[in-house]
């Protein structure tokens, strides 16, 4: 049986569960995003700004607790929250400014599937992290086509697209792990 240096089979066996588990909850909220892409859009745009409200929340606790002195802690916490108020008060004008970061995000993203793919070489199941790689680097490429006129679609596609692979892409190899299928 051939082993990579790069994966530990007792590890990959223990978190198999919970890669199923995961990777199903990312293919439904993807395909859900596929059939509505405008509120898969909305929904991630308004998600983020929630998360960067949060945020600076908590950047503000901490500076205030820890910083309070400090100029460039009490600029992060602005920016934080002026950045998630400004998307959640329009997270239309917030797809658009996603959709960009979103272009740069999938070429990252193809590359970095490319090299789990070839890290999972000659295990079972390698080639469909290099698929997951190939369709993130066309997302990646449709999403910088059509901005900004189309982000308000693209953005929920795209997400979902990349959502669905990601879990099919979980479950499969969570599946394999459980079946103790290395090599």
């Amino acid at each position: 049986m051939f082993i990579t240096n790069n994966i530990d089979k007792e590890k990959l066996k223990e978190f198999s569960t919970l890669s199923i588990i995961s990777g199903i909850i990312m293919a439904i909220a993807g395909f859900l995003a596929i059939i509505h892409p405008m509120a898969g859009s909305l929904a991630f745009v308004i998600f983020l700004g929630a998360l960067f409200v949060a945020s600076g929340i908590v950047q503000a606790w901490i500076t205030f607790k820890a910083h309070q002195k400090s100029a460039g802690a009490w600029f992060k916490v602005l920016l934080l929250l002026i950045t998630g108020i400004l998307l959640l008060i329009w997270p239309v004008s917030g797809i658009a400014a996603v959709a960009i970061l979103f272009a740069a995000y999938f070429f990252i993203d193809a590359f970095a599937s490319f090299q789990m793919g070839l890290d999972l070489k000659p295990l079972k199941g390698w080639w469909i992290a290099v698929l997951n790689g190939v369709l993130s680097f066309i997302l990646g490429i449709i999403m910088i086509i059509g901005w900004p006129f189309s982000a308000i679609y693209t953005v929920g596609i795209i997400v979902g697209v990349s959502f669905l692979m990601d879990g099919i892409v979980l479950v499969y190899l969570g599946i394999l792990a459980k079946q103790g299928h290395y090599d």
